[in-house]
């Protein structure tokens, strides 16, 4: 079988090809994969100029267009980090716990506090005061 690149040589091997480079399967020459080889390892992005080469070196991308650009790339990259997977499934935060809860409320109502006391508003106060006390009775319980 001849090469379906050059059509010169025998192919020796099939090769699977992006599909930016047209048919996904090939059968090819030697040089031929040789030269696809060394096109596909110094690829650049057009918009920052990114090599493939940094890419797999740095794990980053250069600019938002290197996403689409480098996609099999970063996908590969993706699934060698997430054991297999192509996409993250990440933890959720837990939920909010009580004591936190009540610490911030407790620093909401004393922020009131020092408020009403400095505009003389002395029965707000002692109602602030009040809501205090049973926060941190409520804190002393959790």
């Amino acid at each position: 079988m001849r090469c379906q690149r050059c059509g010169k040589r025998e192919a020796v091997v099939r090769v699977k090809l992006p599909e930016d480079m047209g048919q996904t399967e090939q059968a090819l020459c030697e040089v031929c994969v040789r030269e696809i080889a060394q096109q596909h390892k110094e690829r650049r992005c057009p918009n920052c100029g990114m090599t493939r080469r940094q890419l797999l070196h740095l794990r980053k991308v250069g600019c938002a267009n290197c996403y689409s650009f480098f996609s099999e790339e970063i996908e590969s990259m993706i699934r060698q980090f997430q054991h297999g997977h192509s996409k993250h499934y990440g933890t959720r935060p837990e939920e909010e716990s009580p004591e936190r809860r009540l610490t911030q409320e407790l620093s909401r109502l004393k922020e009131q506090l020092n408020r009403a006391v400095l505009s003389e508003e002395y029965e707000e106060a002692d109602k602030l005061k009040r809501q205090i006390l049973a926060v941190e009775e409520d804190l002393r319980h959790v």
